[in-house]
Formats: structure tokens, sequence, C-alpha cells
């Protein structure tokens, strides 16, 4: 839509990009789609435990020793990838280093993995939750900034399409 715009009438929109990780799809916990009716996710509030209990019922194999096989090993490789997302290394490298250690060993790692990387944004949530008043007067503030910049922007849409009526 902003380059047909863009196009017809003028740069006005800015056209977006895509922003893609190198994990482009994460399978949830059980190896599905990831959905969080079907509780096979890891949501942002849950406490240290709750995310350890829950990573305990995530899908492995039998196989002990552990690699990254996407294709054979699908759950396997899955949470080696959470594993390296957490901690910026290769889901290779992360499997070469728990070895014959198993799923336990396995599981292990990805919940001090997951834990780690959340604790800065659990605990900020817990900061915000303490004072709703100073959340309200964030949301307040956005939303009166987003208001100016969309009338800023109707008005410079309505220009260039020639419906300006005085």
């Amino acid at each position: 839509m902003a380059r047909r715009f863009n196009e017809r009438y003028g740069a006005t929109f800015p056209e977006p990009d895509a922003l893609l990780s190198e994990a482009t799809n994460i399978p949830g916990l059980d190896g599905t789609k990831m959905s969080k009716s079907k509780g096979n996710v890891i949501e942002l509030r849950m406490t240290a435990d709750e995310t350890a209990k829950k990573l305990k019922g995530a899908k492995t194999d039998s196989d002990r020793v552990i690699t990254y096989d996407p294709v054979a090993r699908p759950e396997v490789a899955n949470l080696l990838l959470l594993i390296s997302l957490c901690e910026g290394t290769a889901p290779e490298l992360v499997a070469e280093e728990i070895g014959d250690g198993g799923g336990g060993a396995l599981k292990k790692r990805l919940t001090e993995a997951i834990n780690t990387e959340l604790a800065p944004v659990r605990a900020r949530r817990l900061e915000l939750e303490q004072d709703p008043a100073y959340v309200s007067d964030i949301l307040r503030a956005g939303n009166a900034r987003a208001n100016e910049v969309a009338e800023a922007t109707l008005d410079e849409v309505r220009e260039r399409m020639g419906m300006v009526y005085t």
C-alpha cells in the first residue's frame, strides 16, 4: 500500500522492510506450531520456576547423544535453537557441548538460558506492576504523540490527494 500510494501521489509513506532473525520459525515446546491456546509456549509473565516446570515437559526423543539435526530430530533441534538464540552461540556447538548428557542436560541448559535471558524483562515487569499510574501516564503520552503524528500524516495525505476543502 505504501509503495502504491507513493507511486501515485509522491513519497509520503516509508516502505517497510522485513526484519528477520536467523530463526524465522520456532516451533512450540511440543514440536508443533507455537500457540498460546495449545499451551506450548513460554510466557514472559512466567516465573523462573514456572518456566522450569514447563520446560521439563518439552518434547525430545530417546537418543541420549544430543545432536543438531532439524530433519531427523526436530524437537531436539528446536530446543537447541532456543538455547542458541538466548546464548548467542551456534546450535551445533550447543549440541556438541551437551554431548551424551541426554534430554535432562539439554532441558537444564535450556532452562538456565531462557531464565537468564528473561530475567531483566521479568524484573522490569515487576517494577512496572508496582506503579500502574506510571504505566497509564506512559500509555497516555504515547497515544497523544501517535495521534499528533497520525493527524500530520493524514493532512499530508489529504493534500497530496487534492482532498483539502476549506
